[in-house]
Order: structure tokens, then C-alpha cells, then sequence
């Protein structure tokens, strides 16, 4: 008998690919079950004529093995479980592919030590591959002893014939699996087919709905309708009207007759209602007998959806055209997209700069006059609040299908009371930057539909453009407006160092040829920092106009944001030592939050460069760094003079500068705050200024994260100003 000629310390599961685990599944049967009780009269026939204790047979999957039958399997042996092939003889078996006869396991090397047939005392072996009708190897037919013995022929001939005899069962079997799997895939073609199909027999009686059809119609897979349904269907035409018995398609087919492009509307079990296009044909063989007829369900819901908007594209284009203001066009606006959806409400949003940062305002809506209450949205909304508010933050279309779950502007209690069930906010963008958010309620109940959104994203780039154009011309007026201011206050920023850069070169141009260089320094100093000065201008007028545009990139990633207030600290420290002005600073250990550290760096240079210079020699800043549920607050607060009640609106706006810069000659355009407000935003935060009793506090309040913080509550930020005061007037020992 050939035997394999190397020993292994184990037999290797990953060089088994011959195993079939396919046809072995179809072998598997509950216990008791008629293929088992089979396999274990097998394995006590081969026991006796092999005149051993005990037989089994095994059948693998993939890298396991698993008792099909038995006769005296020793106690506890898995009889139901897969056990792994690996260490087993078994394994050895399927692995080589030959049989395995071994007189002594305690003497034979080709038995791996951790076998599990030493621990069970099986002393003799002689295993034969069962293969299927293709040669493939299924399993081991065997015989054990529990003493050394020397195998018969006649003995290894009947475990082999039992081994052909478990081929000729494997075959039977698979034979059958075969058949299943052939029945098994047609049914899973059609249950995978977005297309919904159903079949009847010549007699009318359904026999076949496909999973999306059941799904559609709300029929449970193993609900089996009565004998007429079909004349019966849950179904109507696109304008309500019901069908009569002969107008159903699957039964006209039944009478020879091929039915294209008949138009269903079925109402969804959710509430929601969609049109289908239906054929149906009948079912004949080559004979011609008539086996019956199937109907086949095409969705084209989108398609009549994107007709429409065809025409509410047009409707926008010409309310647009006719409108001098965003107020004038969005009644017309609004009305034509949720009449053409046949969607019940709609609001529009407008986004506007205050002075505490970018915020949401209440434009107009359009309310169906078949909604059974009425809907108050709120004036204004911050960023993350509402369904408008959460399209804002994350410049993204947003879908609700349970309206009222996000706390605003629709309650729960609103929108329950109003019948509204799907939502959807819409950005209106242009240029990269969100102008606007257009939210459309529906009383029907609608999942996200990517074509819809798509479509809708075409007018929203129509109201967009219109936005940003008559932004643009509002900007114009009021550049045209206060040009003379703005070109007084540049003017005079540029004149100044241009006229010291030209004074110092006419001086240079003057001086002696023999000249020494130290004797040109100070000048070619004076022309170096009115360059700087100047150079400052122009970047500080470049980036203010790069973030107000939103051509500035920013790159948002997670940072240590109280080691980027540390950095920017670090870094005005010279300047206020020069000023004779002291910083302390109260700081965490790490504060982890989600923006440009770059972009943040310099938001804090600026806050803190601006107090510095109203700060008096002697005077103190204090920075202070907290975290709270969703929020981080920077607050700098100095003992400077203060900003009158009268000039606190106005901070923020460019180029502006207050009486105290303007007596004291301080050097500057007005773009240090503008721009350190506007990284703020762009980071979907906020700069306020709090009350102090004396001098200035700033406080700087940043999600911890963008896409996910709640709207800020509105509470006072920091500490009162009785104890703020007390803070600024502790030695600096008290701030870490």
C-alpha cells in the first residue's frame, strides 16, 4: 500500500484546496437525519468487516472536519462540532490524498505528537479518501484500534470499498445540492433585482412576487396572497383613479396580449407613494401551451420627478430674473420648488455676518394650504442648530426622515401636529462658501434619493449666483459709499512709509560718493522698515480678502490647541518685555480640537499683538484657556483703557479705528481684529467682547469639533467681572 514519504510536524489545512466544501454542505444534516442514520449503518458494516472497535466517517469543510457516522466512537469525541483538520490523521489523509494505514501510532514518525488520536488511545489506523464524482476529496472513511495491529487486505478492502460506497452517497447528494443551487440562484437573481417582478399560472394564481416587489407592496415573504389578489392589486393610476379587472396587466397577458408602459402608483408602507411603468407578458412554450404570464415593475418615479423640475428650473430662472432682492424672490422661488416636489412647506435661510460671528437668517417659507397647522420658524439660527443650521455646518445636503430630531427649527410636537415626515436642508453655495440654506419639508414619508438632491443642487447654484451677484452689488454701493474714508485711512498708511522710503533714497542719492556705509545705515534702516511696513499692509489686505472670499484654504486636522495659544505666547513675549507689559497665562495641559493650526496661530498673534499695544507700561494680560461640553474659550483679557460703550459695534468692522488709536498716532489699518474674526468663523467659531469692569477682555469660543458641536448656549463665557478683576490684580505666582 503506498504511504507518503515525509513526515510532518502537522498536517498543513492551507494545502488542502481539493476539498470541496460546497458538496459537503449538502451532506450536513440535522442529527437523526436520514444521511446520518445512513453514514452510521456504513461505519458498523465496515467496523465488522474490518473486525475493529470502532469506524467513522468524516466529511471536511474547508479547513475542518466533521463526523458524518460512527460506530464505537470513543466517549466524548465532537460528534455534531467541526473540529480543525490540522493535527489529525484525517487531516493526513486529505492532504496527501492516499490512504493512510499505520500499525502502531506510539511507533509510526507521520503522526504529529499533539495528534488528538494519542490522547484517546488509539494504538492501530487505516483511513481511505471518499471523493466526490469529480475525484475531489470530501472526507476520510477509517477504522481505529485501540491495541497495535498488523491490517489485512481483506480488512483495508472493506474500508475502501466503504469508502466508495460514501462517494456513491456524496455523489447522490450532490447531485440534489446541485438541483438546489441552480433553483437557488434563479430565486436570488430575482430577489436581488431592483425591478419588481411577479408571476401567475394559467388559472390567474399568483406563484411568484420577487423580494422588491414584496418589499414595495408590503407583503411578508411568507405571506401567500389569496387566489384573488391579482384582481385585486393594491395599486392605482398616476391621478388616484383605481384599476378595474381588465385593466390589470399580468391578466391581459393571461389572454395572449403583450401590455408596455402602463403607469402604477403605489402607495409605500411607509406612507410614501411612487410611479411604476409595468409590462406583462404571458409565458408560452415552444409548443405554444400557455404556462402563464409575468408583470415586470420599472420605477420611474425619478424620471417624471426630473421632468418636472424641468419646468420649476424654469419657474426659478424667471423669478429670479424679475427679483432685485433675495426677499423679493423668495416667495416665487419657494413656491415653485415645493409645488413642482408637491412638498407642503419650505423656508429659506440667508447667512449674515454680525458682529458676534456669521448667523442664519429667517427669509421667507411657503406653506401649502393643506397643512393642518401652522409652523413659526425662529428669526435667526447659529451654526448647528436645526436641520438648516446642521446643512450650514457641514456644507452638505442633509436628509431627515423623523422631522424634529435635530431640536429645531420644526419640534417633534410641531411637525407631528403639521403632518410633516421627510426633510431636507439644501446649502446654497457660491464660490466655495455657503450664502444660504434652503430647507423642504414633506408630509409624506421619503428615503434620500441622490438625483433628487442632485437636482435641486442645480437650482440652489441658481439662487447662489444670484445671492452672490446682488451681494456684490450691495458691496458696491457701499464701497462706492465710504471710498473717500477708506482711501484716506490706506492713503495715509501708504503715504506715510512711501514718503519716508523716498525721503531717505533723495538723501542717498545726495550724499558724498566716499561716503562710509555706516554713515548710509540709518538710512537704508528707515528705507528696510518702511518697506516692512508697507509690506504689512498689502499681506494683511491680501489675507483679509482671501478668508472674507473663502479662496483661503483651511486645512482642519486635530491640534493641541492650548499648546498653539503656548506657541503664540512664547512669541509676543518679547514685545511685551519691550513694552513693559507682563503676560501670564492659564493654561491645560492639552486641549485637543479640530481646525488650521496655522490659520489659529495667527488669530491668536493678532489678539494678542492688539492687546499689547493698548496696554500701558505696567500694565498686565491675562490668558486664560478652559474647555467645556462642545466649546473651547480663549479669553484675553488686559488692564488697558478699555473700548467705549459707543465704539464696541464697530471693532470688528475693516479698517476701522477707534478715538484712543486715533490720539495716541498707534500705527495700523484696522484689519487685525476683521481678520482674526473671520479665522474664527471659518472655523465655525465666534470673537465677543465681554464686560470688564477696567480695560479689555476678548474671548475666542471654537468647537471642539465642527461637524458635530451643538449651538452655543447663551450664557455668559468666563468668569464675572468682579473676578476677573480680582484675577488681573493676583501677583503672576497664583497662573501656572
Amino acid at each position: 500500500m503506498a504511504q507518503p514519504s515525509r513526515k510532518p510536524s502537522s498536517v498543513d489545512a492551507s494545502v488542502t484546496p481539493a476539498v470541496r466544501g460546497a458538496a459537503l454542505a449538502g451532506l450536513q444534516m440535522e442529527p437523526g437525519g436520514p444521511v446520518q442514520t445512513t453514514a452510521n449503518r456504513l461505519a458498523a458494516l465496515v467496523a465488522r468487516a474490518a473486525a475493529a472497535p470502532t469506524a467513522m466517517i468524516h466529511v471536511a469543510e474547508g479547513r475542518s472536519i466533521r463526523l458524518m457516522g460512527g460506530w464505537g466512537v470513543p466517549p466524548g469525541y465532537p460528534r455534531t462540532a467541526a473540529i480543525p483538520a490540522s493535527h489529525t490523521l484525517f487531516g493526513l489523509v486529505i492532504q496527501y490524498g492516499f490512504p493512510l494505514v499505520i500499525e502502531d501510532v506510539r511507533l509510526d514518525a507521520r503522526v504529529p505528537a499533539e495528534a488528538p488520536v494519542r490522547a484517546m488511545g488509539v494504538r492501530s489506523y487505516a483511513g481511505f479518501p471518499v471523493r466526490d464524482p469529480d475525484g475531489v476529496i470530501v472526507g476520510v472513511c477509517a477504522v481505529m484500534d485501540m491495541h497495535p495491529r498488523h491490517w489485512l487486505a481483506e480488512e483495508l478492502a472493506a474500508v475502501d470499498e466503504a469508502a466508495q460506497t460514501c462517494t456513491a452517497l456524496v455523489g447522490q447528494r450532490y447531485a440534489r445540492q446541485q438541483v438546489e443551487i441552480q433553483r437557488s440562484f434563479l430565486d436570488t437573481l430575482l430577489n436581488s433585482l431592483d425591478t419588481g417582478v411577479l408571476a401567475c399560472d394559467p388559472d390567474g394564481r399568483l406563484v411568484m412576487v420577487n423580494r422588491s416587489l414584496r418589499l414595495l407592496l408590503g407583503i411578508a415573504a411568507d405571506y401567500q396572497p389569496p387566489e384573488q389578489w391579482l384582481r385585486a392589486l393594491p395599486v392605482t393610476h398616476p391621478d388616484g383613479r383605481p384599476f378595474t379587472a381588465d385593466e390589470v396587466p399580468v391578466l391581459q397577458a393571461l389572454e395572449g396580449r403583450h401590455v408596455h408602459g402602463v403607469e402604477h402608483a403605489i402607495a409605500t408602507p411607509e406612507g410614501g407613494r411612487r410611479l411604476y411603468s409595468v409590462n406583462a407578458h404571458p409565458i408560452t412554450r415552444a409548443d405554444g401551451e400557455r404556462l402563464g404570464a409575468v408583470s415586470v415593475f420599472h420605477d420611474i418615479t425619478l424620471r417624471r420627478r426630473a421632468e418636472r423640475f424641468r419646468g420649476c428650473e424654469l419657474a426659478v430662472t424667471l423669478a429670479l430674473n424679475e427679483a432685485q432682492t433675495v426677499e423679493e424672490a423668495a416667495p416665487r422661488v419657494l413656491a415653485a420648488i415645493a409645488e413642482t416636489l408637491g412638498w407642503p412647506y419650505a423656508e429659506l435661510w440667508l447667512v449674515e455676518p454680525t458682529p458676534g460671528g456669521e448667523v442664519l437668517r429667517h427669509v421667507d417659507r411657503y406653506r401649502s394650504p393643506r397643512l393642518s397647522s401652522d409652523l413659526t420658524p425662529p428669526a435667526r439660527l447659529m451654526p448647528g442648530q436645526g436641520l438648516a443650521g446642521t446643512a450650514w455646518q457641514r456644507a452638505q445636503p442633509v436628509w431627515q426622515t423623523s422631522v424634529g430630531e435635530t431640536g429645531g427649527p420644526v419640534t417633534v410636537e410641531a411637525a407631528d401636529h403639521a403632518g410633516l415626515r421627510t426633510a431636507l436642508a439644501l446649502p446654497i453655495s457660491s464660490g466655495g462658501r455657503t450664502l444660504a440654506v434652503m430647507t423642504l419639508f414633506a408630509d409624506e414619508v421619503e428615503d434620500p434619493q441622490d438625483d433628487l438632491v442632485d437636482t435641486l443642487s442645480g437650482v440652489a447654484t441658481q439662487i447662489g449666483q444670484f445671492i452672490e451677484r446682488r451681494r456684490a452689488e450691495e458691496l458696491q454701493h457701499a464701497l462706492t459709499a465710504s471710498k473717500d474714508e477708506y482711501l484716506h485711512l490706506v492713503g495715509h498708511e501708504l503715504r506715510t512709509p512711501l514718503t519716508v522710503i523716498a525721503s531717505y533714497i533723495e538723501l542717498i542719492e545726495e550724499a558724498d560718493p566716499a561716503s562710509t556705509l555706516a554713515e548710509v545705515a540709518p538710512m537704508t534702516a528707515a528705507i528696510q522698515r518702511g518697506s516692512d511696513r508697507l509690506r504689512r499692509l498689502v499681506e494683511a489686505l491680501l489675507d483679509l480678502s482671501s478668508l472674507d472670499s473663502g479662496r483661503a484654504e483651511v486645512r482642519r486636522a486635530p491640534i493641541d490647541f492650548a499648546d498653539v495659544v503656548a506657541a503664540a505666547v512664547d512669541k509676543a513675549r518679547p514685545a511685551a518685555e519691550a513694552a513693559d507689559v507682563t503676560i501670564t497665562t492659564y493654561l491645560p495641559a492639552d486641549l485637543q480640537i479640530t481646525g488650521d493650526r496655522e490659520r489659529l496661530s495667527q488669530m491668536v498673534a493678532e489678539l494678542l499683538d492688539n492687546a499689547i499695544t493698548f496696554t500701558p507700561a505696567g500694565g498686565r494680560i491675562e490668558v486664560r484657556l478652559t474647555r467645556g461640553e462642545d466649546w473651547a474659550d480663549l479669553i484675553i483679557a488686559d488692564t488697558g483703557a478699555g473700548i467705549p460703550e459707543e465704539e464696541r459695534p464697530h471693532i470688528f468692522q475693516r479698517f476701522y479705528r477707534g478715538q484712543i488709536t486715533t490720539e495716541r498716532a498707534i500705527a495700523g489699518a484696522g484689519l487685525g481684529l476683521p481678520v482674526a474674526q473671520l479665522i474664527a468663523q471659518r472655523h465655525h467659531g465666534e470673537i465677543t467682547l465681554l464686560p470688564t469692569d477696567t480695560g479689555t477682555a476678548m474671548c475666542v469660543r471654537l468647537p471642539v469639533d465642527p461637524l458635530a458641536v451643538k449651538p452655543p448656549p447663551p450664557t455668559q463665557v468666563g468668569p464675572p467681572a468682579a473676578e476677573r478683576a480680582q484675577l488681573l490684580e493676583a501677583p503672576a505666582d497664583d497662573f501656572e
